[in-house]
């Protein structure tokens, strides 16, 4: 079972492949499902896919074969330039061009390492694509539900742009009516105020290595 929920999750095919398969198979199911994200919905869908291999190799696969599976999707469906320009807000241009490509390579680290971290097992949990909709030129949101075994209902609403006029990519998730990037604004900036960027990026790559071990809880 996944521990926790913290980011994105919504439809997925759960017929991938035969629960009893190795985790190599799930990887190669995953792969398999990165094809153009030429719309909204297929974007999620990539996602999704992916989550549910990671959560089906679950502990056999242990973490290492989990963040395989989970991070090239991870690279390929969210916008994690835009995410970062968005979420340090001014003081990303502050920031010089090493500076930059340092925080997104370490946004995109940080984003797999939760997946492949939270999403250990699977046990009967249910995604459905409940919606899409344009927002504003641009801009479309992909509303989605999870419930889990107990029948519990989450709401994950995500929102994305077309990174270069081509793929659609996201740039939030807001999950319960929480948004994952007005956090991450918040703790960022304040972090790069109060300590400055080396201990945000000391931050986040002690919660990767948190992840790895199997100590972030």
């Amino acid at each position: 079972m996944f521990r926790g929920i913290r980011l994105i999750l919504p439809v997925l095919a759960l017929g991938l492949v035969s629960a009893g398969s190795s985790p190599a198979a799930w990887a190669d199911a995953a792969s398999g499902q990165t094809a153009a994200l030429s719309s909204p919905k297929a974007t999620i869908e990539n996602l999704d896919n992916a989550l549910i291999a990671t959560m089906k190799a679950g502990k056999a696969a242990g973490y290492q074969g989990r963040y395989k599976i989970i991070a090239p999707v991870v690279e390929k469906t969210f916008d994690f330039q835009r995410i970062g320009e968005l979420a340090l807000g001014s003081d990303w241009g502050k920031l010089n061009a090493d500076q930059q490509k340092q925080f997104v390579k370490v946004l995109r680290e940080y984003t797999a390492a939760t997946y492949a971290g939270r999403f250990d097992g699977y046990d009967g949990e249910h995604f459905a694509v409940v919606e899409v909709q344009q927002l504003r030129p641009g801009t479309m949101g992909v509303f989605t539900t999870f419930t889990t075994k107990n029948g519990r209902v989450h709401r994950f609403d995500y929102l994305l742009e077309q990174a270069g006029g081509k793929d659609w990519k996201i740039i939030n998730v807001v999950a319960d009516g929480v948004s994952d990037l007005s956090l991450k604004r918040s703790e960022y900036t304040t972090m790069i105020e109060s300590k400055g960027f080396p201990a945000l990026l000391a931050h986040l790559r002690k919660e990767i290595q948190d992840y790895a071990s199997g100590s972030s809880s």
